[in-house]
C-alpha cells in the first residue's frame, strides 16, 4: 500500500524550556519548537513560560519562519477548568502552531470553542497502532506524537494506514514505561507524572534477592543514524526530548541533527561522523536506538548501569577549604559543569566550575590522571569522600546569558488585536465558562452495584451470587482458549460478563483481538471495557454492545467524562490517582455525565512497559532502600509493576455511597475470587472494613 501524504516537509522539532534555550534552538537550527506554561506542563520542573512570553516567542519563530507548540500534556483536575479555559482562549488569540494534549477534557474544550488551535495529541496518550491513529484523525486531530515502543516497520505500517502527521522522538531520555501508563511517582511520592511532576523512582537503587541494582533506569534514546529509515517510514517531525536540559544540549544536539538532515547523500558518511563528535560532548547516559531495530537491545536497561548523566571523572577523595579534591578520568576545564553523585541513589549536586587547583595553583585546565581541587560554591550540596563525580557539561555550544535573552524578548512588538477580535474571543471565552457551570446536587445511590474482575472463567461462579452484578476478565489467548470448554448457555450470564481489552496492542495483535472482538459478540456478549483510544475501531460494525472505560481512559474532569462519553463509552472508571476532594467534584456533576465507576480494590499498577526485565525473574519482589516493594510480572509481551501493597478503599464505601457512586470494582485478578485472600476482600467489602497492609494511594493524601 502506498502511503499516504501528508503536506509538511520533514519537521526538527526541539525542547524548550527555558528562554535561552528557545534561542538556542532557533540559532542551531531547529524547524519548530515546543514548550510548556507555568500550569498544565508535564515538566513543571522546567522554567517553563508565562503567557506574554509565548505570544512574543511566537511572534519571533514566524519572523524566521518557524514554528511554535505549547504542550499543554497533562491531566487536569476539575476544579482546573476554569483556569484551562482562560489559557486555551489567551492560546487562540497567540496564534501558536499546535496544542499538545493528553486528557480528552482539553480536546473537547479545544474542538468545541478554540477550533482554530492544531491538536497534537501527546505521546502520553500511548498510541501505538494504525486504529489509534486513524481515531486521532477522525477526531481532528492534525498530528499524533507516537508512542516510542515502536519498530520501524510498525511505524510504516501506520503510516500507511492514516493521513494526519506523524511525530516520533529521536532523541534523549526514554521512559521505561509507555508513556502515559506509569504512575510510579504517584505511587511513591504522590507526585503524579501525568501531571508533569514526575520525582523520577525510576532512576533509583533497587534490591533485586538482595542484589543491588538500577533496574528501571533507562539508556537515553539516539536515533541519528536512523533518521533517513524514520524518514522513509513516514515519520515527518523529529522530536528531541529536553525540556528539563540546559540551552548548551539543546544547541549541541540540535545542530547535531540539523548537520545529518542537511547533508548530500554523498556527505551524509562525514556529516554523521561530525554529528556523533557534537552529540558525544552533551554527556548522556549510553545511547541504545530503543525499539526502532525492531529486536529490543540489550543496552536500553542495564540494571548494572546507574544511569545517571553525564561522563565519570572519579570518586571524592579530600575536602579540605572549601574544595573538594579528586583524580580526574578526563580533561577538566573551567567553566565544565560537573555533578556530584552521593553514593546512596538520591539525586546529585551539579554546578560549574569556577576554580581549578594542580598542586597548589590555580589553572584553567588539567590533564586526565592529575590529582585536582575543585572549589565548592557557596550554596553547594552535602558531599563525602567516596562521592561520584560527572562531567554534565563541557565547552560553550550556546554563550548568550539570560539577561541578553530577556532583553531581545522585550522588543518583540506582538501585534494588537482589533476590538472587534477581542470581543470576539472574550465571548468564546465566556461561552466555554458558561457550559462548565452545568451540574447537579450531591444525589446518593441506595447501594453501589458490584463488579468483580476475576483471575479466569474458573471464577464465573461469582454471577451466582447475589451481590455480584457483573464479572469482568481479562480478554486473554488464555481465556478464550478456557471460554471453549465452557458451558455458557445461561444468557444471563453472557449479559454480565464484561471483556477487558488489554491497553497495549501492536501489530496483527490488533487484528487478533478484532477477531476475537467479532466472535464474542457473536456468542451474546455485550459488554466491553476499553483501555485506549485504539480500542474502538475493535467494535466498527457490530451492534447491541456496551462499551465501558477502564481506568486508563483518565478522566479526572467533566469535560473528560463527556468527550469519552461522546466516543461512545456508557460508563467510566475514576482515574486509580485520583483524590477523594476531585471524586466529590465529579460527582457533584452527575446529573449529566455518564456514570463513573470508582475501583475499591485492585492491585497497583505502578508502571506498564514493552521492556523486559533481564535477570528478574517473573513475580521477583523489587524492594527500594525505603523498604517499599513492587513486583514485576511478565506476560504476553508486556511487563508490568506493580506495588507490594494493593490499593484499597475498603472502609470508604459507605462515603462513596453518600458521594453517588453508582458502582465499584473490585480487582481479583491477581489472586482470583476464590482464593483465601479473594474470599477476605470480598467480606471485607461486605462489611465495609479496611484491609492491613494495604494502601488508599492518593485518595486521602491528594494528588499533586
Amino acid at each position: 500500500m502506498t502511503p499516504r501524504k501528508t503536506s509538511k516537509k520533514t519537521e526538527l522539532l526541539a525542547p524548550v524550556g527555558s528562554l535561552e534555550s528557545f534561542f538556542a534552538a532557533q540559532e542551531n537550527g531547529a524547524d519548530a519548537v515546543y514548550c510548556g506554561l507555568k500550569e498544565f506542563s508535564a515538566r513543571a520542573k522546567a522554567k517553563n513560560f508565562t503567557l506574554a512570553e509565548v505570544e512574543r516567542m511566537t511572534v519571533l519563530a514566524h519572523q524566521q519562519r518557524r514554528r511554535l507548540y505549547i504542550a499543554l500534556n497533562t491531566l487536569i483536575k476539575e476544579k482546573e477548568l476554569p483556569r484551562l479555559v482562560g489559557i486555551l482562549a489567551d492560546l487562540a488569540g497567540a496564534g501558536i502552531d499546535g496544542l499538545i494534549i493528553h486528557d480528552l477534557g482539553v480536546w473537547r474544550l479545544a474542538k468545541t470553542h478554540f477550533p482554530q488551535l492544531p491538536l497534537h495529541a501527546s505521546t502520553q496518550m500511548a498510541v501505538h497502532n494504525a486504529a489509534g491513529v486513524r481515531m486521532l484523525e477522525q477526531m481532528g486531530f492534525s498530528r499524533a506524537v507516537l508512542a516510542r515502543e515502536l519498530s520501524l516497520p510498525e511505524i510504516a505500517a501506520i503510516r500507511q494506514q492514516s493521513a494526519i502527521e506523524l511525530e516520533h522522538f529521536v532523541h534523549g531520555a526514554l521512559c521505561f514505561s509507555v508513556s502515559g501508563q506509569c504512575l510510579f511517582s504517584s505511587a511513591a511520592s504522590g507526585m503524579s507524572g501525568n501531571r508533569g511532576r514526575c520525582a523520577q523512582p525510576c532512576r533509583r537503587r533497587y534490591l533485586n534477592r538482595d542484589q543491588p541494582g538500577y533496574h528501571f533506569s533507562t539508556s537515553d534514546f539516539s536515533a541519528l543514524s536512523l533518521l533517513p529509515q524514520l524518514l522513509k517510514a513516514g515519520v515527518m517531525s523529529l522530536k528531541i526530548e529536553g525540556r528539563m536540559k540546559s540551552a548548551e544540549y539543546v544547541a549541541r544536539v540540535v545542530a547535531a541533527y540539523r548537520l545529518v538532515l542537511d547533508a548530500p547523500e554523498s556527505g551524509r558518511k562525514q556529516a554523521m561522523q561530525e554529528a556523533e563528535e557534537q552529540l558525544a560532548l552533551s554527556f548522556g547516559r549510553q545511547a541504545t536506538k530503543g525499539f526502532l531495530s525492531g529486536s529490543l537491545p540489550a543496552a536500553i536497561a542495564d540494571s548494572s548501569k546507574q544511569g545517571t548523566l553525564g561522563k565519570h571523572l572519579g570518586q571524592v577523595i579530600s575536602l579540605r577549604g572549601g574544595m573538594l579534591g579528586f583524580v580526574t578520568g578526563d580533561r577538566l576545564h573551567v567553566g565544565d559543569r560537573i555533578r556530584v553523585q552521593p553514593q546512596n541513589d538520591q539525586a546529585g549536586t551539579g554546578f560549574t566550575v569556577r576554580e581549578l587547583w594542580l598542586e597548589e595553583k590555580k589553572t584553567k585546565a588539567v590533564k586526565a590522571g592529575d590529582f585536582v581541587r575543585v572549589r565548592i560554591p557557596a550554596k553547594g550540596g552535602f558531599f563525602q569522600a567516596g562521592d561520584t563525580i560527572f562531567k554534565v557539561g563541557g565547552k560553550a555550544a550556546f554563550t548568550m546569558s539570560p539577561e541578553a535573552c530577556q532583553d531581545i524578548l522585550a522588543r518583540v512588538a506582538v501585534p494588537e488585536k482589533s476590538p472587534a477580535q477581542q470581543e470576539s474571543l472574550a465571548q468564546v471565552r465566556r461561552e466555554a465558562l458558561a457550559a462548565l457551570r452545568a451540574g447537579a446536587a450531591f444525589a446518593g445511590v441506595a447501594c453501589p452495584a458490584l463488579t468483580v474482575r476475576g483471575r479466569g472463567v474458573q471464577d464465573l461462579r461469582l454471577l451466582d451470587e447475589p451481590r455480584v452484578d457483573q464479572l469482568e476478565l481479562a480478554l486473554t489467548p488464555e481465556a478464550m482458549a478456557a471460554l471453549k470448554k465452557m458451558d455458557l448457555r445461561r444468557e444471563a450470564w453472557q449479559g454480565r460478563i464484561i471483556w477487558e481489552i488489554p491497553p497495549m496492542l501492536f501489530g496483527a495483535e490488533w487484528d487478533e483481538y478484532r477477531r476475537a472482538a467479532g466472535m464474542l459478540a457473536g456468542q451474546g456478549f455485550t459488554l466491553f471495557r476499553l483501555n485506549n483510544i485504539g480500542h474502538f475501531p475493535l467494535f466498527a460494525g457490530l451492534s447491541g454492545l456496551t462499551l465501558l472505560g477502564g481506568f486508563r481512559c483518565y478522566t479526572l474532569n467533566s469535560q473528560a467524562a463527556l468527550a469519552w462519553q461522546e466516543l461512545g463509552l456508557a460508563e467510566l472508571t475514576a482515574d486509580l490517582e485520583d483524590e477523594c476532594q476531585n471524586l466529590e467534584e465529579l460527582f457533584r456533576r452527575a446529573a449529566y455525565l455518564p456514570p463513573l465507576a470508582v475501583t475499591v480494590y485492585s492491585p497497583l499498577p505502578v508502571m506498564l512497559s514493552r521492556i523486559p526485565l533481564r535477570g528478574v525473574r517473573p513475580g521477583s519482589l523489587l524492594k527500594a532502600e525505603g523498604g517499599e516493594g513492587y513486583r514485576v510480572s511478565q506476560s504476553h509481551g508486556l511487563t508490568e509493576v506493580l506495588a507490594e501493597q494493593d490499593f484499597s478503599l475498603l472502609g470508604s464505601i459507605v462515603e462513596l455511597k453518600r458521594l453517588g457512586c453508582p458502582r465499584i470494582i473490585a480487582d481479583l485478578s491477581h489472586c482470583g475470587a476464590m482464593s483465601a485472600r479473594g474470599k477476605q476482600v470480598l467480606a471485607s467489602l461486605a462489611a465495609d472494613q479496611p484491609l492491613p497492609d494495604t494502601t488508599p494511594f492518593n485518595y486521602r493524601r491528594g494528588l499533586a
